[in-house]
């Protein structure tokens, strides 16, 4: 049985996306026969009960501070004789601004003092250049880094189709491989799910940033609200409703008369999560960078089984095809994304068939199955 030593920045019971992977990550391997174990910063010893059980099924080591974290490994490695090391890297995470020198050198210390083979899971890169000074100082030390970690792992995972072929342009192009991030949230069991509201509606999951195209959604809902009145949107995701990004949304819905028909509920329960992207005429994803498997919740969408509605964006993933297993419109087309929204909530058999197409996407390329068999073919290259 092959023994993985899983070193991450936080793990429950911090929550956040990178902790969430981890836990995700983790269950994973396990169900592949393999020992875990995770090294992590420390975080409050208070913790709730579910989350304590879920932490507790694997070996857990946490540190405080790069010190501390070179003498927790090294004791680790003592003990546990790891056969290999999954390096969760998000330079953000672990330096302000990105700038993380210490964690980009962790492979090589670890190839080089206990000759354990490394395998970066890179869920971000690096900065865009700027032309301004700290800017571009920034995306030059990004750069440096991910050259630091290229060179010194094994493996280089990459969740999406865009950043595979930038990575394999470089010197490690035969270590890259692209696993999606997976399905982290939405996790309710199929057979359990259940339309969570009575009135027809649709939905969009996530994060609030620069990239979310909120006020194009309000345009294109205002636009199928008024043919179809009965219909509904749902906004659910790691964000306050009292933000003042909802603020300005709802005064939006507002000046088109169709605040009453949208519903921001903000964070909610995965059991929630689940039976909401469930029972939606479709789900929508207004990320202009595109459905990719670099996103959670592209995951969730399609293990929903509903018509996935997409800003087909810079980072579109070539698995998603317009018509077969996504409706894809033009970022900054609030016309399109609206005839969109009617066609998919009208036309029954184009519905369909972005269902079908969706719950194959999912079956093959994001289920657990999907990424274990993958995440395995990797463990066992090294």
């Amino acid at each position: 049985m092959k023994k993985v030593l899983v070193l991450t920045k936080y793990y429950h019971p911090i929550r956040n996306g990178l902790s969430d992977h981890t836990v995700y990550m983790a269950n994973l391997l396990r169900e592949g026969s393999y020992t875990v174990s995770v090294i992590c910063e420390e975080a409050d010893s208070r913790r709730q009960p579910e989350q304590a059980a879920e932490a507790d099924r694997v070996s857990v080591h946490p540190y405080r501070g790069y010190r501390e974290l070179f003498r927790v490994f090294s004791r680790v490695c003592r003990t546990e004789r790891p056969d290999v090391v999954l390096f969760q890297y998000v330079p953000h995470m672990w330096g302000q601004g990105g700038v993380a020198p210490i964690a980009s050198l962790l492979p090589l210390w670890i190839g080089l003092r206990f000759r354990v083979p490394v395998i970066a899971y890179l869920h971000e890169l690096f900065m865009d250049w700027s032309a301004k000074p700290k800017g571009f100082l920034l995306a030059l030390c990004h750069r440096l880094q991910l050259a630091m970690i290229g060179l010194s792992s094994r493996s280089l995972i990459i969740t999406n189709n865009k950043r595979e072929r930038l990575l394999k342009r470089g010197p490690w192009s035969r270590k890259v491989h692209r696993i999606p991030g997976g399905n982290v949230s939405g996790r309710k069991e199929d057979h359990l799910r259940k339309p969570y509201y009575s009135y027809p509606y649709l939905t969009w999951f996530g994060t609030i940033s620069a990239l979310q195209r909120l006020d194009q959604l309000a345009h294109a809902f205002a636009g199928l609200a008024a043919q179809r009145p009965d219909v509904r949107l749902v906004l659910i995701g790691g964000f306050d409703p009292s933000s003042p990004r909802m603020v300005a949304l709802r005064k939006l819905a507002a000046d088109h008369g169709v605040e009453d028909r949208l519903v921001i509920r903000g964070f909610v329960e995965d059991d929630e999560l689940s039976d909401t992207l469930y029972g939606s005429l479709a789900n929508v994803y207004v990320e202009a960078s595109g459905p990719s498997g670099r996103r959670g919740v592209i995951a969730a969408y399609l293990r929903s089984g509903r018509p996935i509605i997409a800003i087909d964006g810079s980072e579109t993933d070539a698995d998603f095809r317009h018509g077969d297993n996504v409706y894809l419109v033009n970022d900054g087309d609030a016309a399109a994304l609206s005839e969109a929204m009617l066609r998919v909530c009208t036309d029954d058999g184009l519905r369909r068939q972005l269902e079908r197409g969706a719950r194959k996407l999912y079956k093959e390329t994001y289920s657990d199955g999907a990424i274990l068999h993958k995440l395995k073919q990797v463990l066992e290259s090294v």
